[in-house]
């Protein structure tokens, strides 16, 4: 099978697709063309009745009917028959002027080309083929016809007037029809490249939904995981108690009773913990308190009051730096970020001889980069993302969920903030933050 071009209507085909104006501008433009054929022929009528030549006459006021006919088809909507009937039409009275004028020399002959390129945008291809034929046989009539003497032209001797009456007119309907509809080519190619534009846009915010929604199935894997893993662990020691409790209960060793009453506690205090986090976690963008303008500094001393026990029990000095700015926030949310970032400091401070934490700010580029900066173990470049994925746990005999980096990073981003961490092996970390 051979192939075959996908384009096979003519512009006015395609440009109908937009129905904002560009199939009105095709009607007018015709209609205008139409106008301008009546305005000719009723011209040449008056000129060949003062001419004398009735003959001429009555053919040019036949030609008027097939014009009425496609004026009046235009107010229905249609295009390509009253374009068809105008074509044919001025096409058979340009070669009846020119038989009973100059022949094939005659100035109207300068209307086949512009008829066929006119035409050409409104038309299919194969009806504007068969009017290339038909001004192709007008044109054998003219040649031929002189030739083999069934008419006989008017050669002139000079100039005529109505040659430039005649030459102005094609020349204005060419333009006109011409500009009309590159006007209107334009305007659909303008839409064509919004559409394009929107296209990529929606396409950019479905690949962006799908990265989204990826990363969503590969967390809730993570999530189920280490959630089924984490309530087991305490579930088993819960079970594991109990039996021993009962069976010292029966054997009146208090002592050990009182130890499994500890261990039964400790594992039910784990697992509170845990279901703790895991609520907290999934009310972060749900459940909010409304933004406030709270000092940062107030902030930073509640977190403080929080890991106070910790920080006087390991010793660590804590430096505060001048000049917080006034932050629009979630008070209650922003001071848990900096309690789960001091206590991840203190957790991981290690053997650390003069162990130091250091709250500030940065001010770059009118933006604020709030920190937390310790002289603990430090962190290795690899693990520098993956710290902030949920159930995270660089070190499994470590305290904690995992939860809380990830925690963290859910309401810095809640908040329209960035957070990162800044850091090496035996050297420290520094984490960093923005808010919105």
């Amino acid at each position: 099978m051979k192939n075959r071009p996908a384009y096979k209507e003519p512009i006015s085909t395609h440009l109908r697709r937009y129905p904002e104006g560009e199939k009105e501008e095709l009607v007018s433009t015709v209609r205008w063309v139409g106008y301008s054929a009546i305005g000719i022929f009723l011209a040449l009528i008056v000129f060949n009745l003062l001419e004398g030549d009735y003959l001429n006459v009555l053919a040019i006021s036949t030609g008027l009917i097939p014009i009425v006919v496609s004026l009046f088809l235009l107010r229905r909507g249609v295009v390509s028959a009253p374009s068809t009937t105008l074509a044919v039409t001025i096409i058979v009275m340009i070669t009846w002027l020119a038989t009973f004028g100059q022949g094939l020399y005659d100035i109207g002959v300068l209307g086949y080309p512009v008829i066929l390129i006119v035409a050409g945008l409104f038309l299919r291809g194969r009806v504007l083929m068969y009017l290339a034929f038909g001004v192709i046989l007008c044109l054998a009539w003219l040649v031929f016809g002189d030739l083999y003497g069934l008419y006989e032209p008017s050669f002139i001797t000079s100039t005529l007037p109505e040659d430039f009456f005649i030459g102005s007119i094609i020349i204005l309907i060419a333009g006109n029809a011409v500009y009309r509809l590159s006007r209107n080519v334009y305007r659909s190619l303008a839409k064509a490249e919004q559409e394009i534009e929107s296209r990529k846009a929606v396409e950019q915010q479905r690949e962006k939904l799908i990265q989204q929604l990826t990363s969503k199935n590969q967390e809730l894997d993570r999530f189920a995981i280490r959630v089924s893993h984490d309530l087991k662990t305490p579930l088993i020691t819960l079970a594991g108690f109990l039996g021993y409790l009962g069976k010292d209960i029966k054997e009146g060793n208090t002592e050990k009773v009182e130890k499994d009453f500890a261990q039964i506690n400790e594992a039910a205090k784990t697992m509170g913990k845990f279901v703790d986090e895991l609520l907290d976690l999934s009310r972060v963008g749900r459940i909010t308190n409304p933004p406030t303008n709270t000092a940062f500094d107030d902030i930073v001393q509640d977190a403080l009051k929080a890991v106070d026990g910790p920080l006087k029990e390991q010793q660590i000095q804590v430096e505060i730096d001048a000049g917080f700015p006034t932050v629009h926030v979630d008070r209650s949310r922003i001071v848990q970020v900096m309690q789960n970032l001091l206590t991840n400091a203190i957790k991981f401070m290690g053997g650390q001889s003069n162990p130091v934490i250091k709250i500030g700010v940065e001010n770059i580029e009118s933006k604020h980069i709030f920190f937390v900066q310790d002289n603990g173990i430090g962190i290795a470049p690899e693990h520098h993302e993956s710290i902030f994925e949920l159930f995270s746990k660089l070190d499994s005999r470590t305290d904690g969920t995992g939860i809380g980096l990830g925690l963290v990073k859910r309401i810095i981003e809640v908040h329209n903030g960035k957070i990162w961490v800044e850091s090496e092996p035996e050297k420290g970390a520094t984490f960093k933050f923005t808010l919105q």
